[in-house]
């Protein structure tokens, strides 16, 4: 019944349509932002078929003798159409690991798009994930704001903001993202020794051809931005992909104005803002000055599974 076929690149218009309208997919799982980075990961993705018809996609790399899906993007796993039942997902881990198996490969780490992004319940992967393949989970914690039952500000966020709108501190959008790239480059250099995962010239050029799926709201203080945050936006979820102030914006508060104006603006037209995981080290270290600070936006616990397994 089911065929699993290796993605080439000539299957892209079919890959990103069906990624449109499926029930799970995200602009991140387009083949325009997936292969930016194409020359990094030696992609795996497959394309499964039911009696002939295109019925899901399973994004990935290999490494070594490991499958991810993907280790280029936040979340991936298997993107489904409105048809999937529990049972065809059942059958297709059990072809999809027959098929990884047979080329030689031992291990997978899967990471499923978390269920805020859905536009209906589309978790059957996660019953099969521990039904056929007894798959160890490591999570993520991120924290979420639903716009049908949001929860009042910490006081010193509101006072944080309100401080800054006294100050002068305002709020943009805008396409430069140099001055920004500046101000989180040397945040996460000081802190973590880390650059961020994308490079200014790459995330300009994910702009480009995503410009509704991923903006830039920054905060600026005298003619100088002081922070700001990257947003990938999908169809039912806003994302803060990045968020970082510079020493004066931190002083003025500038994130809590900054966090006023895009939550308000987003949850007009979207069922969820999410400000990513406050975890480190696979999900065994909590930040709980990070997380605190998104909690007093009113977010609240919202989980990034990450699950492997030996074939």
């Amino acid at each position: 019944m089911f065929k699993i076929r290796r993605y080439t690149k000539d299957m892209a218009d079919s890959w990103n349509q069906f990624v449109e309208t499926s029930k799970n997919g995200t602009f991140l799982l387009n083949r325009q932002y997936m292969d930016y980075h194409s020359d990094r990961f030696c992609d795996h993705s497959l394309m499964v078929y039911r009696r002939g018809r295109l019925y899901a996609l399973l994004p990935g790399n290999v490494s070594g003798d490991t499958f991810y899906s993907h280790q280029g993007l936040t979340y991936g796993g298997l993107i489904m159409n409105d048809k999937v039942t529990a049972a065809d997902v059942v059958q297709i881990f059990k072809l999809l690991n027959a098929q990884l198996q047979s080329e030689g490969l031992h291990h997978v780490v899967y990471k499923p798009v978390p269920w805020i992004y859905g536009h209906q319940p589309s978790e059957e992967d996660l019953y099969a994930l521990v039904e056929v393949c007894g798959a160890r989970i490591s999570r993520g914690l991120s924290s979420t704001i639903c716009r049908e039952h949001q929860n009042q500000w910490y006081r010193i966020r509101e006072c944080g903001a309100r401080h800054a709108r006294q100050a002068g501190v305002t709020i943009q959008e805008t396409d430069d993202y140099r001055a920004f790239w500046q101000i989180l480059s040397t945040n996460l250099q000081t802190r973590y020794g880390l650059n961020p995962v994308h490079t200014v010239d790459e995330i300009e050029l994910l702009h480009r051809r995503f410009p509704e799926n991923i903006q830039l709201f920054v905060a600026i203080y005298q003619g100088e931005v002081v922070g700001g945050t990257v947003l990938y936006i999908s169809d039912c979820v806003v994302h803060s992909q990045y968020i970082a102030a510079s020493p004066l914006g931190k002083q003025l508060h500038a994130l809590d104005l900054l966090f006023q104006v895009v939550v308000s603006t987003a949850l007009e037209t979207h069922a969820y803002f999410d400000f990513g995981i406050s975890t480190e080290k696979h999900g065994t270290y909590l930040n709980e000055s990070l997380i605190y600070q998104k909690e007093g936006f009113g977010g609240r616990g919202i989980c990034y599974d990450w699950y492997e397994y030996d074939l």
